[in-house]
């Protein structure tokens, strides 16, 4: 078990630099910070674990069981490299995993959405109804900070690809694409009989055109209750995925 007491340690100055979308890419690592996502953690995902000493009593076991080396950090440089405003004490390194071919029934798809949150929101939900591939046109990096956070261990199970609006048609070639809108047909009467790629818009401009394009159906979800303009993009995707999973023909 190493040790580490530097600002200057070649480690910590990697981590700090994976808050950057960039560095992610380049070194193909990213960040796990907090004491529950870890426990849900697959054993052997993380390279590395890094714990703060004075945490290290609290967390040691629970490295231990993941498997992957374990460093302990001094308080206040573990502190400089979190995320978070009060770190929680363990954080490990990962690899970031090589996207695979679609492979389900039902893919999720990501149209340009940018909040960290509706991301997270989005890939939970994914895990939870059994999805396992999530295709993200031209959206935030899943494996931000924040988002790797917001997904609460669902990014642990789903097969993210990232591509272009330009390389979406070939890429969900075979998919019905639905697409959501509030001027689209009600999603609780849509029953999905072939294989669908269920898509969420950006927050602020909707589906692109690309995408729209190539749109088998328009859902919206009715609101029986107060008017709204719009629901968030995390939530409108997450009962739009519930109601289809759960009203499916296939």
């Amino acid at each position: 078990m190493k040790t580490i007491s530097s600002t200057q340690n070649s480690q910590i100055k990697l981590i700090r630099s994976l808050s950057n979308k960039k560095a992610r890419l380049n070194n193909r690592l990213f960040v796990v910070e907090g004491g529950n996502i870890v426990k849900d953690m697959p054993i052997s995902y993380a390279r590395e674990f890094f714990i703060k000493e004075s945490e290290l009593d609290k967390f040691l076991e629970i490295a231990e069981s993941k498997g992957g080396e374990i460093t302990v950090v001094k308080d206040s440089i573990f502190d400089s490299i979190c995320d978070t405003v009060t770190p929680s004490g363990i954080l490990a390194l990962c690899d970031i995993p090589s996207a695979e071919a679609i492979s389900g029934n039902v893919v999720m798809v990501l149209d340009g959405v940018t909040d960290s949150g509706n991301i997270g929101t989005i890939i939970r939900t994914a895990t939870a109804m059994g999805v396992k591939d999530v295709v993200c046109v031209e959206s935030a990096d899943v494996f931000s900070p924040k988002v790797v956070r917001s997904t609460m261990g669902g990014i642990f199970h789903v097969n993210v690809i990232n591509c272009t609006r330009a390389e979406v048609k070939e890429l969900l070639y075979g998919y019905d694409v639905l697409t959501l809108d509030m001027m689209g047909e009600n999603v609780y009467e849509h029953r999905i009989s072939n294989k669908s790629a269920i898509v969420v818009g950006n927050e602020a401009h909707g589906i692109s055109d690309e995408i729209a394009s190539i749109a088998t159906k328009v859902l919206s979800i009715p609101m029986p209750g107060r008017n709204m303009e719009s629901l968030n993009a995390g939530v409108s995707a997450s009962i739009a995925l519930s109601a289809l999973i759960n009203n499916k023909n296939i």
